[in-house]
């Protein structure tokens, strides 16, 4: 009965996978796939104390607003830096993605670094709940994005991620559907946009905003052998003339930006190989590491990190929507759930017994 009710419910109740990243939060629904990307922004009115945007349309505002006004992340390095728009971020996301509260509350699955504490998780928890999810469920971002790049994590065999997103870089080493070796660095695609904004106005003596930083990064960026782009005209404040005025950015200026902590990231990578269990280090010898997330983009990067550690690499597809759609798979896949939620098989059994013999029972474990 117990099993009945548990399958009658995950396939009753809608189900959502979200990535909740600090740059962008793809959200998967079952059914429709990935349903949208939103930017992880929200503007607020700070004399109204009101939330205006959020989102794209945050995001459109994004050094363009006047001094009442303020476009704020409420998730830095993969965790809560702002309850309160987080949660009003996750109801208007949870709300589009299923056009409106349905009947049954929904599932849904959040990926998160592995580095996240328990108060960390229940600000996300509290943030879902409060925009009408049933059942939250928590899985590491790494494991997440293993699943979603179509990675082998249930056989008994090695198989290695590294997920470069916009807050975090999360590395692991995953073997019969857990993390055996992991590192989450509070780090990521943002660093690398900050890093390429200081060295414009270090170098260049033009001040440029967030979104111009990240088309260079995008653009321009490169790590190992240069791709042979042209120059590129970028527009900025003219620091030394206090006008708007415009500069000429070379690759080679954006490659040298980003090199160091694009250098943090190989060396935590070769870090997690040096503590791996030799077992699981020869399979990673032969199968390599899938690199996922909006920084596995970046030119020349997985051919270097081949060369400097030895071994295959290779760029998922879909690389930034790895971790929703891994979120997604989790879900549908009662087995591969089963392997990471053990606790949650007996959940609604629990519930009937209590019915059937008075006794209460607590479902909370199910969303830590």
């Amino acid at each position: 009965m117990a099993d009945f009710l548990a399958a009658l419910y995950a396939r009753a109740a809608p189900q959502v996978g979200i990535d909740l990243g600090t740059a962008n939060t793809p959200v998967f629904v079952r059914g429709h796939g990935i349903r949208f990307v939103e930017p992880t922004m929200v503007a607020v009115d700070i004399d109204a104390n009101e939330i205006i945007a959020v989102g794209e349309g945050a995001r459109q505002m994004l050094g363009r607003t006047p001094r009442n006004i303020s476009v704020i992340r409420p998730m830095r390095n993969g965790v809560v830096s702002h309850f309160k728009y987080t949660e009003a971020l996750v109801k208007q996301l949870l709300n589009r993605a299923l056009r409106g509260r349905p009947l049954i509350p929904p599932r849904v699955m959040v990926g998160i670094p592995g580095s996240a504490t328990e108060v960390e998780k229940k600000a996300v928890r509290e943030a879902a709940r409060g925009a009408g999810a049933g059942r939250v469920y928590f899985v590491p971002q790494a494991v997440a994005a293993a699943v979603g790049a179509k990675l082998p994590i249930r056989e008994p065999r090695a198989s290695m991620i590294v997920d470069i997103g916009g807050g975090t870089t999360e590395i692991a080493i995953i073997s019969l559907s857990g993390v055996v070796v992991g590192r989450s660095l509070k780090m990521g695609g943002d660093r690398l946009d900050e890093v390429v904004a200081a060295h414009v106005r270090t170098n260049r003596h033009f001040h440029i905003g967030e979104r111009t930083a990240e088309a260079l990064k995008i653009s321009h960026g490169y790590y190992g052998k240069p791709a042979g782009r042209p120059p590129v005209k970028v527009a900025g404040q003219d620091m030394r003339h206090l006008r708007p005025g415009t500069f000429e950015v070379r690759e080679e200026d954006i490659a040298a930006a980003i090199a160091e902590p694009l250098g943090e990231i190989v060396d935590s990578i070769r870090s997690v190989l040096e503590q791996t269990p030799p077992e699981l280090a020869r399979d990673i010898a032969e199968r390599g590491l899938v690199l996922a997330g909006g920084g596995a983009a970046i030119a020349g990067f997985a051919e270097t990190l081949s060369s400097t550690l030895g071994i295959p690499v290779r760029v998922a597809d879909e690389a930034m929507l790895c971790v929703a759609l891994g979120t997604g798979e989790i879900l549908r896949d009662r087995k591969l759930f089963n392997d990471l939620f053990p606790a949650s098989q007996s959940l609604i059994g629990r519930w009937w017994r209590s019915i059937r013999f008075g006794t209460r029972e607590s479902s909370s474990y199910s969303s830590r």
